[in-house]
């Protein structure tokens, strides 16, 4: 198993929230299944993520106790997820960052544009 050379740092909260949360459709994945999209599939199209990545983010939430999986043994297997207490205690900071993402999307949307230009004139 791969283990860190850097040690993780647990003097910090946002250490500690950085390491259980880092990754790029993690808080996403927590926003939507609170908005009652709790099957793969549905999860997948909504945020239009690689499934292997989406799965191995999921996993890891589940691991780390933010969400809940259910597994229906069924004809044809079906698997849900839901957040757990302290999935849930996270949605007033998403939604919050939600809407600052929103009151200042235009000043965000500039910056998008201005990475993806200097990406795209450095040379390879």
């Amino acid at each position: 198993m791969y283990k860190k050379k850097i040690p993780i740092r647990t003097d910090c909260g946002l250490h500690v929230f950085k390491e259980l949360l880092d990754g790029k459709w993690k808080l996403m994945l927590i926003y939507y299944i609170s908005d009652g999209i709790k099957r793969p599939g549905a999860l997948q199209k909504k945020i239009s993520v690689d499934r292997r990545v989406m799965n191995k983010q999921l996993n890891e939430l589940v691991q780390h106790g933010f969400v809940d999986k259910i597994s229906f043994d069924s004809k044809i297997p079906k698997i849900e997820y839901m957040l757990t207490d302290l999935g849930t205690s996270l949605l007033p900071l998403i939604i919050s960052l939600e809407q600052w993402g929103e009151n200042n999307r235009a000043v965000l949307e500039s910056a998008i544009e201005d990475k993806t230009e200097r990406t795209a004139n450095t040379p390879a």
